[in-house]
């Protein structure tokens, strides 16, 4: 806030503080229907960080970190979840951004520090990418899941039959590459990951 006075005499207080980008509502209900617990960390005071956490909807929420604070909270987060990410822009963040499994830098606006610390940057600014880029990771894993374990399972029991002589070699050499064009077909799935992943987009 700032204090108006004429002389010795206060007639006026302005009120100031940040505003908040008309996607973030949207990003957190994304990452939440994720299923990733969202927790805000900042060195700005805690009553503004607590407002601006309760708009968008996060419930832990802490203030007035220093940078060392900030990574020993992540620290902490580490051992309570299996995988945290942090995303920052400053200075400040570079620790955090270093302690965390995955670091993510605002690159059109953030430090250079920052950037060369986070394993991920984002040169366009935009927070809405973020649930798109976790949406895509878990698809490509589970898909990258069902390969491996598809295959495995499979040569497993090709391999057995064969010892067992139940199976000769040329249906074996086929199964196999079946499962070969079953597993790139099942790749080919991501490709309609763009229509389907979240993408918060400002308006």
């Amino acid at each position: 806030a700032v204090l108006v006075s004429e002389g010795k005499k206060v007639i006026g207080i302005i009120g100031i503080t940040d505003e908040l980008r008309s996607e973030s509502k949207g990003v957190i209900d994304a990452l939440k229907r994720l299923k990733v617990t969202p927790v805000m960390l900042t060195g700005d005071n805690k009553l503004a960080a607590k407002y601006i956490a309760e708009k968008v909807g996060i419930t832990e929420v802490y203030g007035a970190l220093l940078p060392e604070q900030k990574a020993e909270l992540i620290k902490k987060l580490q051992s309570r979840y299996q995988w945290v990410a942090m995303v920052g822009d400053g200075v400040n963040d570079a620790p955090s951004l270093a302690q965390a499994d995955v670091g993510i830098a605002m690159g059109g606006g953030g430090s250079d520090v920052a950037i060369e610390t986070a394993d991920v940057t984002l040169m366009n600014d935009a927070i809405g990418t973020i649930p798109y880029l976790l949406d895509v990771g878990q698809r490509t894993f589970r898909v990258v899941r069902q390969n491996v374990y598809g295959s495995l399972i499979v040569k497993g029991l090709i391999l057995v039959l064969g010892i067992a002589g139940t199976i000769g070699l040329s249906v074996a050499v086929a199964a196999d590459a079946i499962m070969a064009i079953l597993v790139v077909l099942n790749g080919l799935r991501l490709y309609s990951v763009g229509n389907k992943a979240t993408v918060i987009i400002d308006k």
